[in-house]
């Protein structure tokens, strides 16, 4: 059977483009009939040509003549026409060709100003990667110098070290007795700024943080396995293997804030709310390791979150850092949020990395150390930690006000995002940054129920009004970050109340490090599941020996 010849795909093909113009062609019909006309009347009306060139006497007729001359002009008409048509089409093509001219023209000049555009964008993009080459060859130079320069100081001051903490234990023990004038309060502080001096440089100086710290626990852990083993046992262990949360917490707002924040002695809740600063501590288990780790880490974090909380178009009426301390499932939770710029997705991936830095600002360039040295320590914790925005809520709130005299009124405000500021408005009314009513009567409570979509009604009671002065009342059920304001101002001719929702755009850390109990108990958990395992393992191994084997 024979094949058959593949037929080419002419729909794919190229066209060739075509440069062709047409031709006019000479008229020869009109002028070979013009000549041949001539030549027959030149022979009509010589007898001399006509006696050499015998005609027929039918061609002298007049008739016939005119029948020449007829042809003639058909003729001629027909070479006009001609012409006409190839001309027509000459100019067609000529319009064509300076079309196609046109094009090409501007179709070179645009790849002419797209290879401009390229060429500044490849240069560009190579200044760029040589500024960043440079940076990072910048900054590794510099790292390596720092940490040789660190080793060299941990080499070398130990000695200073060990003299400065024998002259003020010496000075402690000294402050301690009778008559002295010392105050202990500044030599103990002295004492402890040099040990978690000496801690930063230490850890500065490792390695690997993580592994640093890890090992550190393991430490800690088996002196922490022998206080629980022997609590009877009165021998000392050779250093403390577990610390307060709380502590490391109050010590480290302290270095953030020396003189903002009191600092109380009591071991339960710790609460602080100012313009500055919301702090709620709970007390929590006990953590293993270092506590001036702990406080390394949460100074860095509160340090960031203060620098963006002040940045321009992010001023809020409530604390704009909040610090929170809770317990959850056997782990120490600790939450840092900063009222100021939404993290970038782009920046997400490269947020613990060393050498990179969030802090873009023309007087303030971020080393890129910070938030590295939290995400090594709590790897080193075995902890988790997570960065998430904060973002404010479209919502419903049904407001219920109680007056002096019984008079009860409830309103509903709805609550939606106008270039992202929050905006409220009555049923039917227009939008507006707040709502304010005027009462007669004094204003006994209010009361304010969220009752937006995919929410759980949760109602919030403020009362006790004072029956002077302006007033001002936070969401109680969220003090570090409240979504809306009360503005009470009690006058003699009218009483006023105002709810404004408040702007809580910001971005929370979350920390979560396992307890020193929690890990206790995993640890027991494990040892029990591997010795069942094992007690399995053994009776089923002499459940297949045979009754033979009886004589051993």
């Amino acid at each position: 059977m024979k094949a058959s010849k593949p037929v080419a795909d002419t729909s794919t093909m190229t066209e060739q483009p075509n440069d062709r113009v047409q031709t006019i062609t000479f008229p020869w019909l009109g002028m070979v009939a013009g000549l041949g006309l001539v030549a027959f009347l030149l022979l009509q009306t010589d007898p001399l040509l006509r006696s050499y060139y015998p005609v027929p006497d039918q061609w002298l007729r007049p008739e016939f003549n005119t029948a020449a001359l007829g042809l003639l002009i058909l003729l001629i008409c027909m070479d006009l026409r001609r012409y006409h048509r190839q001309f027509v089409r000459q100019q067609a093509d000529v319009q064509r060709l300076r079309r196609r001219v046109n094009e090409i023209w501007d179709s070179k000049k645009h790849l002419q100003r797209k290879a401009h555009t390229y060429s500044d964008h490849a240069d560009k993009l190579k200044r760029f990667i040589s500024d960043k080459l440079l940076d990072y060859i910048e900054y590794d130079e510099k790292f390596l110098h720092f940490k040789s320069i660190a080793a060299e100081v941990r080499h070398n001051g130990v000695i200073s070290f060990d003299k400065v903490q024998t002259a003020l234990q010496q000075a402690q023990q000294s402050a301690r007795s009778e008559g002295s004038t010392l105050e202990p309060g500044k030599i103990d502080a002295a004492l402890e700024a040099m040990r978690y001096l000496w801690d930063l440089l230490d850890l500065s100086t490792a390695d690997n943080l993580a592994l640093h710290i890890g090992n550190l626990l393991c430490e800690c852990e088996e002196h922490y396995y022998q206080q629980v083993l022997n609590s009877d046992a009165t021998g000392s262990q050779p250093y403390q293997a577990v610390y307060a949360p709380q502590t490391a917490a109050l010590r480290a707002l302290v270095q953030v804030s020396p003189d903002a924040l009191p600092v109380s002695e009591n071991a339960g809740d710790y609460t602080h709310i100012d313009a500055q600063w919301c702090v709620r501590l709970a007390p929590v288990g006990e953590l293993l390791g270092n506590e001036n780790h702990l406080i390394l880490m949460l100074e860095n974090l509160l340090k960031n979150a203060q620098f963006f909380s002040r940045k321009r178009g992010f001023s809020s009426p409530f604390a704009p850092v909040a610090l929170t301390l809770t317990e959850y499932q056997g782990q120490a939770c600790f939450r840092i949020y900063n009222r100021g710029p939404h993290l970038r997705d782009e920046d997400r991936q490269n947020l613990f990395q060393l050498g990179f830095s969030t802090r873009r600002v023309r007087e303030h360039h971020g080393r890129g150390l910070g938030l590295y040295f939290v995400n090594e320590i709590v790897k080193g914790y075995e902890g988790q930690i997570s960065v998430h925005n904060i973002d404010t809520p479209e919502t419903q709130y049904a407001v219920r006000i109680q007056l002096e005299n019984d008079e009860v009124m409830t309103e509903r405000v709805d609550i939606v995002l106008q270039d992202g500021k929050p905006q409220c408005r009555l049923p039917g009314g227009e939008w507006d940054k707040a709502l304010e009513w005027a009462f007669k009567s004094p204003v006994r409570s209010v009361e304010v129920t969220t009752t937006g979509d995919n929410v759980s009604e949760r109602t919030q009671r403020i009362d006790g009004f004072d029956n002077k002065g302006k007033q001002h009342r936070f969401d109680p059920g969220q003090p570090e970050r409240p979504r809306w304001r009360l503005t009470y101002q009690p006058k003699r001719g009218g009483h006023k109340l105002g709810f404004e929702p408040l702007d809580i755009n910001g971005v929370e850390f979350e920390i979560r490090l396992p307890t020193a109990q929690y890990r206790l108990d995993s640890s027991e958990m494990a040892m029990d599941g591997e010795f069942d395992a094992e007690v399995e393992r053994l009776d089923a191994h002499f459940r297949a020996q045979s009754p033979d084997d009886s004589r051993y």
